[in-house]
């Protein structure tokens, strides 16, 4: 007979279903001590254009991951909870025509007990060859607009100012280009999703919504509108923005992995599988421990308790430093004890 052990995820962990930000993907690392720093920044391409959903990993002098983040629709990573010391951030790039990229970074604590921010962007370099051959994994269809010169103008001075981490001039200078031509695609799908990055949701969503309206096949909006209606417990919404996210990018692991987390919190049991193993297959060459969490809670769900132990089990092998690890390991006993 099977038993079905509840996964108190409140207990195990202490943190949100969804262990991933997107677009701005963000992993909150345990320090040693205190204070606690960030570092964070944008990944570029060669034309100085923000690369959305790529892998970028925090490591030490000696290699040892502290975390791993994909970069979200406006390029942005982000790493919180650091110590004192110096870090490599390494930016993985399979799939497109970029090599690898590291950056080094020294955080410094000047005043005890305080905290910093330390920005570093990444620029990549195109591997030799392979100038021409564009981004293969976030290629959206080409939208083409007439836009009026003053409101290109206003756009492009306010990417700047974002990029730039002027982050409200930008956001007026996107304002300003929006009045004038109200259905500039780029302005609101840019504004939304640095909404989303600044975690104001509810700001985010009438640019969202409306760059949808006007580009339909726009995945950076259909997958920031997801997560920022899921942000904001609109389950229905965001499973249905999900969706289509996972519809334009088949291939795109944070799409799939959200989409799949959606369908398991609304009930949707045999799609949330399918979607998740997916998500699984496609990151294969990086494994994503949050992938392994969310098919641990559907498998209890599904009253598969030797599955979900397995699965949990590959979560501590990807993410050997999460947070309770104690407890996660007692978990795995007990859902081991009930399969019989």
């Amino acid at each position: 007979m099977k038993y079905a052990v509840v996964l108190s995820l409140t207990l195990v962990l202490g943190f949100s279903v969804l262990a991933f930000s997107a677009p701005n993907t963000r992993i909150s690392l345990k320090a040693d001590r205190a204070p606690a720093n960030v570092i964070e920044g944008t990944v570029y391409d060669p034309n100085r254009n923000p690369v959305p959903d790529l892998w970028v990993e925090l490591q030490n002098d000696f290699s040892t991951t502290y975390g791993r983040v994909r970069t979200g629709a406006s390029g942005r990573y982000t790493f919180s909870g650091l110590g004192s010391g110096r870090y490599v951030i390494k930016v993985y790039t399979t799939g497109t025509p970029f090599e690898e990229q590291s950056e080094s970074v020294e955080v410094v604590s000047l005043v005890q007990n305080s905290s910093n921010t330390i920005y570093q962007d990444v620029v990549l370099h195109y591997r030799r060859g392979m100038a021409n051959a564009g981004i293969v994994q976030v290629t959206e269809a080409v939208f083409v607009q007439d836009i009026p010169e003053d409101a290109r103008r206003l756009y492009k001075s306010g990417v700047k100012d974002l990029a730039g981490k002027d982050f409200q001039k930008g956001q007026d200078e996107l304002e300003q280009a929006i009045k004038i031509f109200p259905d500039y695609y780029d302005a609101l799908n840019a504004l939304g999703c640095n909404y989303v990055d600044s975690k104001e949701y509810q700001k985010s969503l009438p640019y969202l919504i409306h760059s949808i309206d006007v580009n339909q096949r726009s995945f950076t909006s259909f997958y920031s509108l997801a997560y920022a209606a899921y942000k904001l417990d609109r389950l229905p919404e965001a499973t249905e923005a999900a969706r289509g996210a996972a519809i334009l990018q088949p291939n795109s692991v944070n799409s799939q992995l959200l989409y799949g987390t959606l369908l398991r919190m609304t009930g949707s049991l045999d799609m949330a599988l399918t979607t998740l193993s997916k998500a699984e297959k496609l990151s294969k060459n990086v494994p994503i421990a949050e992938i392994h969490w969310q098919l641990a809670l559907l498998y209890n769900k599904l009253n598969r308790n030797k599955d979900a132990a397995d699965e949990l089990e590959v979560y501590l092998k990807i993410d050997p430093n999460v947070v309770n690890k104690k407890q996660v390991q007692d978990l795995i006993q007990r859902l081991r004890s009930k399969t019989t």
